[in-house]
C-alpha cells in the first residue's frame, strides 16, 4: 500500500470532532531544519496522527514520526545511522479550550488565525528534539580508539600556584 502525503495543515477542532486518522508521508525536503543537522539528506520521515475528543471533552491528537537519518558521530566525525521515534501529544488551544486545564499528557499547541495548525512544522519539531545531543558510535565500533580518547592533563604547576579563592574566608575566621 503506498503511502499519502500528510496534509501540510489542519483544523484540529474540526479534526477531532470527525476522529480523523492520518497514515503518511511527511516530504523529506521540506524539513529544512532537521535536514541542517544531518550528514545527508534523510528519506520521508513515516508519521501517523490520530485526532479525538478525551473523556473531559478536550480535543487533542497524537501520533508518531520515525525516520532514518545520518549524522556525525561526536568521537570520530565519520557517519553513524540513527534511526529517531518521535511520540507525541497535543490540545489546540481555543477559545473553549485553554492550556490551564489541560492534563499533563497533552502539550499545548497554538492555533493560527484561521484555527489550524502547521502539521509538518510540529512533525519537524518533534523528529529535532528526538534527535540524541551527542550521536556515537558504541565504543567498540568507533573509529577513536579509546585510549586515544584522552583530553589532555592539568599541569601541576599550574594548579598549584592558583590561590585558593576561599583563603580570604579562612583568614576571618582565624581573627
Amino acid at each position: 500500500m503506498q503511502k499519502v502525503r500528510i496534509p501540510v495543515t489542519v483544523d484540529p477542532v474540526k479534526s477531532a470532532n470527525k476522529k480523523v486518522v492520518y497514515d503518511g508521508v511527511v516530504p523529506g525536503k521540506t524539513l529544512t531544519r532537521l535536514q541542517e543537522s544531518l550528514v545527508e539528506p534523510c528519506s520521508d520521515p513515516e508519521v501517523s496522527v490520530e485526532f479525538g475528543i478525551d473523556e473531559q471533552g478536550i480535543s487533542y491528537f497524537t501520533g508518531k514520526a520515525k525516520v532514518a537519518v545520518k549524522v556525525l558521530c561526536e568521537r570520530c566525525n565519520t557517519p553513524l545511522d540513527v534511526d529517531i521515534l518521535a511520540q507525541f501529544a497535543y490540545a489546540p488551544v481555543t477559545k473553549r479550550q485553554v492550556a490551564d486545564d489541560f492534563p499533563d499528557s497533552y502539550e499545548a499547541v497554538e492555533v493560527n488565525d484561521f484555527g489550524e495548525i502547521n502539521l509538518h512544522g510540529l512533525v519537524e519539531d518533534e523528529l529535532i528534539l528526538a534527535m540524541p545531543l551527542a550521536p556515537k558510535h558504541d565504543a567498540k565500533a568507533c573509529q577513536v580508539d579509546r585510549d586515544a580518547m584522552t583530553w589532555g592533563e592539568i599541569d601541576e604547576s599550574v594548579a598549584e600556584e592558583s590561590d585558593n579563592p576561599f583563603a580570604v574566608l579562612q583568614e576571618l575566621k582565624r581573627k
